[in-house]
């Protein structure tokens, strides 16, 4: 199953519309998976322990293998808008977002699959798997403040996991993981960062949740980082007007205060809902649909400034810096196994977003 779905990927890749296939970063993602295919069919069926031992490593170099194919792909979509006169039309965007759409779906499934079968050994499981993935994007001092995050978390139940997958998944502590994580980002970026208020409305539920944990911690990450650098911007744009002000007319005004983002965590019959909330000045509706395009923050020829060389504006599993594709990427992660993300916003406010995972 794992050479048909590497090599699907590759075809995915080189059968990209209106000329995306043919840049040199989508070629090189390309030949990246055909790379991963060949290492695959060269190794022998494992037909023992250890044979099935060394099978697994080579699996982990997959894993952990730092090509970013989001921003190689990023990175094709500029070199497309680039090389043409004129702007690509609404219908072309359409084609190839349908395909981007259809190839990252595909890619979740077979990195679940890769990531279940090494997690499923007995000398692995989940957290050590993180943190060689940090250790490769040199983020490991971040685990400090997950360790700090859950020793005010008492967990006294067994973790139930099975691969990648936890039985009885604790939406609370991996929340409490990714605010510590996020929270520490955006102080390294920006030198301040908003109090993350995590409202727990779980202990009375009776719902046992199954999920994958990286996952939530990948969809949760990316929704917060949004509200954190939406809420900092906002407050730096209110400070500099503030001093305009004070400049212009030499009067006291009050300084502007950096509000708090509210996080909330249900579990009921059917869903897990993690509600993040923020007020960081909202969005307008003319906006909305584009959001969730691949296409629509990597058209944009716009220079990064220097808070977004840091590590906040990193993808949570490629360690690189990438704009653009993290919402329609959580989006399809929560899709994947039958969730959902949607997003509400009051321009000139803040912007609510809903996080919906199904209890399975």
């Amino acid at each position: 199953e794992l050479p048909i779905r590497i090599a699907q990927r590759a075809i995915d890749l080189l059968t990209l519309p209106h000329g995306l296939n043919s840049t040199r970063d989508v070629q090189a993602v390309a030949n990246t998976y055909i790379r991963y295919l060949k290492v695959v069919l060269d190794f022998p069926m494992p037909m023992n322990a250890e044979s099935e031992r060394e099978f697994t490593q080579i699996l982990k170099t997959i894993v952990l293998d730092r090509h970013s194919i989001p921003m190689a792909i990023a990175r094709g979509l500029q070199s497309l808008k680039d090389g043409r006169r004129a702007p690509i039309d609404g219908q072309r965007l359409r084609e190839m977002e349908e395909a981007l759409n259809r190839f990252f779906t595909a890619r979740v499934g077979l990195r679940f699959l890769v990531e279940h079968h090494i997690l499923s050994g007995n000398d692995e499981n989940s957290d050590a798997l993180y943190k060689k993935q940090l250790e490769a994007e040199g983020g490991l001092e971040l685990l400090h403040n997950e360790s700090e995050a859950e020793a005010c978390y008492d967990d006294e139940s067994e973790d139930e996991c099975c691969g990648a997958i936890q039985k009885n998944c604790d939406p609370m502590k991996e929340v409490k993981r990714t605010v510590a994580r996020v929270t520490k980002l955006c102080r390294d970026s920006y030198g301040i960062c908003p109090d993350i208020e995590i409202v727990d409305c779980t202990p009375d539920s009776q719902y046992r949740f199954t999920y994958v944990p990286h996952h939530l911690r990948y969809m949760v990450a990316e929704l917060l980082k949004n509200s954190c650098r939406a809420t900092v911007r906002n407050y730096l744009v209110g400070s500099n007007i503030q001093k305009e002000d004070h400049c212009n007319d030499g009067g006291l005004h009050d300084a502007p205060t950096l509000p708090p983002i509210r996080l909330i965590v249900t579990k009921g019959a059917e869903d897990v809902t993690i509600k993040i909330a923020d007020r960081g000045g909202g969005m307008p509706r003319s906006l909305m649909r584009r959001i969730w395009t691949f296409a629509h923050s990597t058209l944009k020829n716009e220079k990064r400034s220097e808070e977004e060389k840091g590590d906040f504006e990193k993808d949570e599993f490629t360690g690189r810096h990438i704009r653009g594709f993290g919402l329609p990427v959580t989006r399809i992660y929560a899709r994947y196994f039958g969730g959902e993300v949607t997003i509400k916003s009051m321009e000139g406010y803040g912007v609510d977003a809903y996080l919906y995972l199904p209890v399975l």
